[in-house]
């Protein structure tokens, strides 16, 4: 296969009717068997070719080499000008499903290859992108071995088994070799990407019991799924190979994050993650965002943020510590400020009342109360000795209610002024 670090790009068999020349070519399926999209293209008898014309540096071809009994064990294969020289199929004698044939690494560009004189079965072609391959409406497949997926959790564990199709089907190994599996409550991955739309793909267990329970958290929005196997199914596919685990559907161009984790898991049943495919938003590779990095710095903040198995969160890559002191540094501000509100209000309550009772003196003084016609029977202190006799004689005046109230009036503004000017205001004299 080629390197983990390029761009691989998937093309199906029914995507290549045209490459398909000479002889007898059948497309088997749609069926339950173990090929990609249902379905595999191949022919019995020689004389048939396969010629492809792409742009990159390499395409390889996956699917069934040829029976044991009366098939060529080798092709032809021509590049470009080049003269055709002979490819030996692997493990000659025995018929295997795998990748069959790989060119040499190529100098970037368009290219045709010719495959002549050949007796198989093909299921998928991967071609590695260069530069100058427009990507465009191609469809992109990122292995799980890829550094652009970010796992998270103890439990993952990476398998390079052969896989078990069962019945008449010849086992062999997913794609790219490789799966990453896990059965443990809170394992994960994060996957960023710019594309239109995502499709996640792995191994189902059909021998497995039990439920494994998942969250697919796509730009913040969570669909939730379980896995498990129906009960009294038939099993004919002890494994299921390109076995769709999510789906997103037409997103908007741009920049996405896909989260999975795993909330549930009763019995030996597990998650396996195989590849997962998205058609690009970009249309070179020069303008490929690189996610590398940021995925790895949104596994470690995963590794403590990833929301528990009863949380579908989706915001994990926000780093904690920042969100702490942001929520410490709000409510003590907005303590100090409660506290500035309150001292302000009571300073103003303070001045209005102070204010309101110059007022309520001054009104008073200019307003006396229709009991001012009273008598004035004033109160001494209590630190003051009283006398054995108290006499008072009338004012000799020809209105004496007059003068008394004017009098009384007069002793009131001037304890009034002693109090507002902080002194101690004497009882008033009576003779």
């Amino acid at each position: 296969m080629p390197s983990l670090s390029d761009v691989w790009l998937l093309v199906d068999d029914t995507q290549m009717t045209s490459a398909f020349s000479g002889g007898s070519w059948i497309t088997a399926g749609p069926g339950n068997g173990p090929w990609l999209g249902n379905t595999s293209t191949y022919i019995g008898t020689p004389g048939g070719d396969i010629i492809v014309s792409f742009q990159g540096t390499s395409i390889s071809f996956t699917g069934n080499t040829p029976s044991a009994t009366n098939s060529p064990t080798w092709f032809l294969a021509g590049i470009d000008s080049n003269t055709p020289y002979n490819v030996s199929f692997p493990d000659v004698g025995t018929q295997i499903y795998t990748q069959w044939y790989q060119t040499p690494m190529l100098p970037d560009g368009l290219h045709v290859v010719n495959l002549s004189s050949i007796v198989v079965d093909l299921d998928y072609v991967v071609i590695t992108a260069g530069s100058t391959t427009p990507l465009s409406g191609s469809t992109i497949v990122v292995d799980d071995r890829s550094p652009e997926i970010a796992y998270t959790g103890s439990g993952w564990t990476t398998s390079d088994a052969e896989l078990n199709f069962g019945g008449s089907y010849i086992n062999g190994p997913p794609l790219g070799n490789t799966t990453h599996r896990t059965n443990n409550v809170g394992d994960g991955f994060v996957f960023p990407f710019a594309g239109n739309n995502i499709d996640v793909y792995g191994i189902f267990e059909w021998t497995a019991t039990g439920s494994i329970g998942i969250d697919f958290t796509l730009d913040g929005e969570t669909t939730p799924s379980v896995l498990f196997v129906p009960t009294g199914a038939s099993v004919s596919q002890p494994e299921a190979a390109h076995y769709q685990l999510f789906s997103s559907g037409n997103l908007r161009t741009g920049n996405h994050s896909l989260i999975m984790n795993i909330t549930q898991v009763d019995g030996n049943q597990s998650f396996v993650l195989d590849y997962l495919t998205y058609q690009p938003s970009f249309s070179s590779l020069s303008s490929k965002p690189n996610f590398t990095a940021s995925a790895l710095s949104r596994s470690e903040s995963c590794s403590t943020s990833l929301p528990s198995p009863s949380n579908t969160g989706v915001d994990v890559a926000v780093n904690h510590s920042m969100k702490t002191r942001a929520i410490i540094g709000g409510v003590v501000g907005g303590v100090l400020g409660v506290v500035l509100i309150v001292a302000l209000f009571f300073l103003l309550r303070r001045r209005r009342n102070r204010q309101a009772y110059h007022e309520r003196v001054e009104k008073s003084i200019l307003q006396p109360s229709i009991t001012m016609h009273r008598e004035f029977a004033p109160v001494r202190p209590s630190y003051f000795t009283e006398p054995a006799t108290t006499t008072i004689s009338e004012p000799e005046s020809s209105n004496p209610s007059e003068d008394v109230t004017n009098a009384q009036i007069e002793e009131l503004k001037r304890r009034l002024d002693s109090l507002a000017n902080g002194e101690l205001a004497a009882p008033p004299a009576y003779h």
